[in-house]
């Protein structure tokens, strides 16, 4: 009953804080929302405590314009309302925040996320990936910086994570820049999102449910330094990524992910990794949320990328594919993951893998917006083996269900899940929680 109770009350702050003010806006240009490249997700801290992670830094993706020329702004997709004029949040209220400076154009980067936790299993472990081990409130994220463009030639970001790591220190999120004056062949430098898995390219703000997908968050290397190049055709009908970073380093526990590394050190103890995607959205861009808030017309995705990383205590390598649909209020998402790791024979730091190991995952999620813009429910499924050799508690099946409320479209929205983790070898755990997180994104 106490767990009701709690439940109940997290449902009342919710109805408080949707203002009776908050009209429903019209859809938001998915081409204007939807930067020229993912934006940079961060890694899994060292400690295994899942990290803040990312929301999409870039500016809306520009056509390419005679040098000196600065771009148009792209027309609102097919299926979308035309904005309000007099509404500040209706469609596109991210492209308007941008303050112009000459040629400079600035906007900001705002994340933060507050979770409570009513209930949680006894047995549930930050490093086992999981949300929470007690019931009570998080930060989860806290994240502020600028992002813009110079006449559509260069882009930029830099943000800083504020409640990152146990300590909540503050540490940088993401810095780089790039050449974007041809969409055909856009360059970035700095620290980036690898382009690996769709879940986690997404920003951190614009999924359904309140975490990316377990097995995501434990085999994607998210955010790391390095030169990336990409290009984008027709309207992203056709597009690609590739990359050269530091090597990658991970965990030993599985569900504690990738490290993030910035680098203080330069290449000090690692070695050298390459990334790269292919991607095709034939009907036109998806845009930056996972939900189709604005019951669009029929698009599909489709994607697949790769990694290799020659670090210096493991050899790392995976691939991974996706799709996803949109139509009429409705996504479908679908992912599948390898992973490997091969301890090197004298390692350049300590580690206490000592045999090749292979990961595999299966993701799908499904959801609904039942009110388009405002109330929407998504359910997923993973099947999760961080050792194919070997049947333990450590393979995985876990269920997810939530419902997301949006009281100002994607600005500040407020989601409730429920997870259930179901260990398919080995000892059973109590690990189930039930999540409530108030988002405010920018």
């Amino acid at each position: 009953m106490r767990h009701l109770a709690c439940v109940a009350g997290g449902a009342a702050v919710l109805l408080a804080l949707s203002s009776p003010r908050a009209q429903e806006p019209s859809a938001e240009a998915p081409a204007a929302e939807a930067p020229a490249a993912p934006a940079p997700a961060e890694a899994q801290a060292p400690s295994g405590e899942p990290d803040g992670e990312p929301e999409r830094a870039e500016p809306p993706a520009r056509p390419s314009a005679p040098v000196g020329q600065r771009p148009r702004r792209e027309a609102p997709a097919q299926g979308s309302p035309a904005p309000a004029r007099d509404d500040v949040l209706s469609p596109g209220f991210r492209e308007r925040m941008r303050v112009a400076l000459g040629p400079l154009e600035v906007a900001p980067i705002a994340l933060l996320a507050l979770q409570a936790a009513p209930y949680v299993g006894d047995d549930a472990l930050n490093q086992a990936g999981d949300s929470a081990e007690q019931p009570g409130f998080r930060l989860r994220r806290a994240r502020v910086g600028l992002r813009g463009d110079v006449a559509g030639l260069v882009r930029f970001a830099v943000s800083t994570e504020l409640a990152g790591g146990d300590e909540g220190t503050a540490r940088i999120h993401e810095a780089w820049a790039g050449v974007t004056a041809e969409r055909a062949l856009e360059v970035y430098a700095g620290a980036r999102t690898v382009p690996f898995s769709r879940s986690a390219m997404l920003g951190a703000g614009d999924g359904a449910l309140t975490e990316r997908p377990l097995a995501v968050r434990a085999m994607a290397p998210f955010t790391q330094v390095g030169i990336q190049a990409e290009g984008h055709f027709q309207d992203r009908a056709f597009s690609y990524h590739a990359g050269v970073y530091n090597a990658f380093q991970r965990a030993d526990q599985f569900y504690a992910g990738h490290s993030e590394s910035l680098a203080p050190l330069g290449n000090r103890f690692e070695g050298i990794a390459f990334a790269g995607r292919l991607a095709t959205e034939p009907r036109g861009p998806l845009g930056r949320a996972l939900q189709d808030v604005a019951h669009s017309p029929f698009r599909i995705g489709v994607g697949a990328d790769g990694f290799f990383s020659n670090g210096g205590a493991r050899t790392l390598y995976g691939a991974s594919a996706d799709v996803l649909l949109h139509a009429a209020g409705l996504h479908a998402l679908g992912e599948v993951l390898w992973t490997g790791a091969s301890p090197k024979s004298v390692p350049t730091q300590p580690i206490s893998q000592v045999t090749s190991v292979s990961s595999l995952a299966l993701v799908f999620e499904a959801g609904y917006m039942i009110v388009a813009r405002k109330l929407g429910v998504s359910g997923r499924v993973e099947w999760i083996d961080p050792n194919i050799d070997v049947d333990d508690e450590g393979d995985n099946l876990a269920l997810t269900g939530g419902v997301s409320y949006h009281a100002y479209d994607d600005l500040l929205k407020a989601q409730l899940d429920y997870t259930h983790r179901e260990e398919l070898g080995g000892l059973s755990l109590a690990n189930d929680a039930v999540i409530l997180q108030l988002q405010l994104s920018l």
